[in-house]
C-alpha cells in the first residue's frame, strides 16, 4: 500500500558559506507533506509569526500582516475565518480528507492546504499576527490577477477563494455528464427544482457547497409571444444593486413662513429628490423652535391665477420655475385638513400677487370673518404698503362702530371673490358670515380639492404687490435619499428587468433573440449567505465609489418572507462578518470586523491588528461595510428558530490533536510590546 501512495517532489537550493549551490531533491508521501507544520501543531514555518511571550492570545484574534496593499486579502481572510463550521473543518483536519488533487478547475489541493495551513495559526491561540507570504504566493501563482503589490478587490477574492476551495475540495472526483432536458419546465416547481439541485451536486459536493451555496429561480418571458422559460440555479454569494450616484441640479426654494421673514434657498437636488426629501432636511438645516407643516406648490403662470400643489410622493424638481414652500398651521396628514389659496389683486383681471395658502383644521368652517381675521392679518404685513396700512386699519375700525348699519363689503378695503382651483371667473362672497363652500365637501384629496380666495383691493395705493421683501438668502443640498435599507437592496435584487439589446434571449417560440423580462427570486438559501453590496461603480468614462449609508440588520434578519419555495422553511440570519471599505477606489483601505464565538465578542481586524470591540449597533448603519456575512439560526423540532448563542463551548474551535494547538480559556489581548516578530524559518514551539 506504501508504494501505491502518491508523492511529491521536493526541492531546494541549499547555499553554503564558500558560495557552492546544492541542490537537493526529496520525495516524499502526500500525508507527509501535509502534516508539515513545525512540532505537529499544523502551522508550516513557510508563514511568519507574532507571539507573546508572557502569555497566549485568544484564539482567532490575529492580525494578518500588510505585504503591500493587501489589505483587501486580510479582510476577506478574517471573514472566512470566522464562518464557526467552515473554520472547524480546517481546524479538525477534515479538508485532508476532502482535497481533490486531480481537479483542473481547482489548484490541485494547494490553496485549500494553505487555507488550512493559516487558519490552524490564527486559531492556534499563539500568535497576534502572521505573515501571509506563503499564501499570497499560491494565489498569485492559479490567479495571476492577485500577483504584486496593487490594490485588489476584496469581495473578487473571496469569489474567487470560495469558487477555488470548492474545486480543491470536491468530493466529485469524476464529474459526471448532465444534460439540460427542456420538459424539465413542465414539471411542478417544486420537483423541478429538487431536480435541478440534485443535478448540481452530483457534480458539486463540497464543503463550500454545504455551508454556502443556494437556489435562485430564474424567470424569463418574451415580451413578443409571452413564452415562459424558469431555471434554477446555483449561487454562492448574492450582489446587491445599490442607487447610482445622483447628478446634482439647483432648484430655488421659496419659504414663506408665518411668523418669521421669508428665505430664499437654492437647493442641491436630483430628478428623483421628493418633496418629503426635501422638507425632511430643510427641517433639519433650520432647526425650527417648534414643529413647522409645510405645504410645497408652484405657479405655472407668471399671472400667478393658479397653482399646483404637490404632494409629498411627488417630484420637487420644476424645471425653470421656483417653487414655494408655505408654512400652514395644521398637519395635511391629519383627515379633514383643508387647505384654501389668497389671492392679492387691484383689479379681478390684472396679475395677482403671489399666493398665501392657509389651513383649516378638521371640522372647522371657512366664513368671510376668518378671512378678515386671519387672512388680513397677513396681507397687511407682506402685501400693504406699510404707510397707508395702519390708517386702512384704523379706519375701517372706526367706520364699523360710526356706521353699523353698513354692510361688511362696503366697510372692508377689498372685495372677496371664491372658486375652485384654476377658476377665470370667481364668484363674489356675499357680506354675510355663511360658510363659504370648499368645490367638492366629500373629497378627502387636500391637495386637490381646495378653494382659491381672491382679494380685490379698493385703492390701488394700498397694495405693494410683493417687491421681495428683504427674502433671506440661503444654501442648502438635499440628498435624495441619506440611507438605503438593506432589505431594499434584497428586492431590487429580485425585482424584474428587461434585458439589454447585447444579452437578449432566444425565444425558442419565436425563433429570435428578444429583450425578454427577467426576474430572480430566491427559493433556497444556505446556512451561511454572503451578500456583496455592490459600491463600486463602473462606466465607460468613470469609476467611482457609491457612498450611501446603509442600515444593515445584525440580529434577526427575516428572509422567510422573501424565498419564493412555498414550502421553505423559515430563514432568519445573523451578522457574523463584515469587509469594510474606507476612502475611494483610488485611495481605499479594507478592514474587517467579526464574532468570535469561542470569545462571544466583536473582535475589530486592521491588517496586523486584533482588538475587541463593541458589537455594532442594530442596525448597523454606516457607509463602509462591503460584504456582509451572514449565519443561518437554527430551527427547533416545531421548525422555530432558535435564539442565537450566547455561549461557545470550547470544543467547537479546538483543533485535532496533533493539527494545532489545543484551545484552552485565554485572556483577550491584542498587540503588546511583548511580543516579538518571529523568524520565517523558525519553527513554532509547542505550548
Amino acid at each position: 500500500m506504501a508504494m501505491e501512495q502518491k508523492s511529491y517532489i521536493w526541492c531546494e537550493w541549499i547555499r553554503f558559506h564558500w558560495n557552492i549551490f546544492v541542490f537537493y531533491v526529496f520525495i516524499l508521501p502526500r500525508d507527509w507533506i501535509r502534516g508539515l507544520g513545525g512540532n505537529g501543531n499544523g502551522a508550516s514555518n513557510s508563514y511568519s509569526y507574532s507571539s507573546s511571550s508572557a502569555h497566549r492570545t485568544t484564539p482567532g484574534a490575529c492580525g494578518l500582516s500588510n505585504l503591500g496593499n493587501t489589505c483587501f486579502m486580510a479582510s476577506a481572510l478574517q471573514c472566512l475565518s470566522n464562518v464557526p463550521p467552515l473554520r472547524d473543518y480546517f481546524l479538525n483536519n477534515r479538508y485532508t480528507e476532502d482535497i481533490n488533487d486531480e481537479n483542473p478547475l481547482g489548484t490541485r489541493g494547494n490553496l485549500a492546504l494553505a487555507v488550512g495551513e493559516l487558519m490552524k495559526g490564527m486559531w492556534s491561540g499563539e500568535y497576534s499576527s502572521i505573515n501571509p507570504r506563503k499564501f499570497k504566493g499560491i494565489i498569485g501563482q492559479f490567479a495571476p490577477r492577485f500577483n504584486g503589490y496593487t490594490q485588489q478587490d476584496a469581495h473578487e477574492l473571496m469569489a474567487y477563494m470560495l469558487d477555488g476551495l470548492h474545486e480543491d475540495l470536491n468530493r466529485v472526483k469524476q464529474k459526471p455528464y448532465i444534460q439540460d432536458n427542456d420538459e424539465d419546465q413542465k414539471l411542478p416547481e417544486a420537483e423541478y427544482a429538487a431536480k435541478s439541485w440534485h443535478s448540481y451536486k452530483l457534480r458539486n459536493d463540497s464543503i463550500i457547497v454545504d455551508l454556502m451555496h443556494g437556489q435562485l429561480r430564474s424567470t424569463l418571458v418574451c415580451p413578443v409571444c409571452d413564452t415562459v422559460s424558469i431555471k434554477f440555479d446555483p449561487f454562492g454569494y448574492i450582489s446587491l444593486p445599490l442607487p447610482a450616484k445622483e447628478q446634482i441640479v439647483r432648484q430655488t426654494v421659496i419659504v414663506m413662513f408665518l411668523e418669521r421673514k421669508w428665505a430664499k434657498f437654492s437647493l442641491g437636488i436630483t430628478d428623483t429628490t421628493t418633496v418629503e426629501d426635501a422638507e425632511r432636511l430643510m427641517l433639519e438645516k433650520l432647526q425650527p423652535e417648534k414643529k413647522h407643516h409645510f405645504v410645497f406648490f408652484h405657479v405655472p403662470s407668471q399671472y400667478h391665477d393658479d397653482i399646483t400643489v404637490l404632494r409629498p410622493s411627488e417630484k420637487v424638481r420644476v424645471p425653470g420655475r421656483e417653487v414655494y414652500v408655505a408654512e400652514v398651521e395644521h398637519d395635511l396628514s391629519v383627515k379633514g385638513t383643508r387647505i384654501f389659496v389668497a389671492y392679492n389683486r387691484v383689479k379681478l383681471l390684472r396679475p395677482a400677487s403671489l399666493p398665501m395658502i392657509y389651513s383649516l383644521p378638521p371640522g372647522e368652517v371657512l366664513t368671510r370673518g376668518f378671512l378678515n381675521d386671519h387672512v388680513f392679518a397677513t396681507t397687511k404685513k407682506f402685501f400693504l404698503n406699510q404707510k397707508i396700512s395702519v390708517d386702512v386699519a384704523a379706519n375701517s375700525n372706526d367706520e364699523d362702530s360710526m356706521n353699523g348699519s353698513n354692510s361688511a363689503d362696503e366697510r372692508e378695503p377689498y372685495k372677496l371673490f371664491a372658486g375652485p382651483p384654476g377658476t377665470q371667473t370667481p364668484l363674489p362672497i356675499p357680506p354675510t358670515d355663511e360658510p363659504i363652500a370648499f368645490p367638492n365637501e366629500n373629497s378627502h384629496d387636500v391637495y386637490h380639492n381646495f378653494l382659491q380666495i381672491s382679494f380685490q383691493w379698493k385703492d390701488s395705493k394700498l397694495f405693494n404687490n410683493y417687491k421681495g421683501l428683504d427674502l433671506i438668502e440661503r444654501e442648502m443640498t438635499v440628498s435624495t435619499r441619506r440611507k438605503v435599507f438593506l432589505e431594499e437592496t434584497l428586492d431590487w435584487y429580485t425585482k424584474k428587468e428587461q434585458l439589454g439589446e447585447q444579452d437578449s434571449w432566444y425565444c425558442p417560440k419565436c425563433k429570435k433573440h428578444e429583450r425578454a423580462t427577467k426576474q430572480l427570486d430566491m427559493w433556497k438559501l444556505p446556512e451561511i449567505l454572503v451578500l456583496h453590496l455592490k459600491r463600486f461603480q463602473y462606466t465607460k468614462w468613470s469609476r467611482e465609489k457609491l457612498t450611501w449609508e446603509v442600515v444593515i440588520p445584525v440580529r434577526g434578519l427575516d428572509l422567510t418572507n422573501k424565498i419564493v419555495n412555498p414550502n421553505h422553511e423559515k430563514a432568519i440570519y445573523d451578522l457574523i462578518a463584515v469587509s469594510r471599505h474606507y476612502g475611494s477606489m483610488s485611495g481605499g483601505h479594507y478592514t474587517a470586523a467579526a464574532f468570535n464565538d469561542h470569545a462571544q465578542k466583536w473582535y475589530d481586524f486592521n491588517d496586523s491588528s486584533a482588538s475587541a470591540t463593541y458589537p455594532p449597533t442594530d442596525p448597523y448603519e454606516s457607509s463602509d461595510p462591503y460584504i456582509l456575512v451572514y449565519r443561518r439560526r437554527p430551527l427547533d423540532s416545531n421548525g422555530e428558530p432558535l435564539a442565537p448563542e450566547t455561549t461557545a463551548s470550547a470544543s467547537q474551535v479546538r483543533p485535532k490533536r496533533g493539527a494545532a494547538p489545543s484551545i484552552s480559556s485565554a485572556t483577550t489581548s491584542s498587540a503588546s510590546s511583548s511580543r516579538h516578530q518571529v523568524d520565517e524559518n523558525m519553527e513554532m514551539e509547542e505550548d
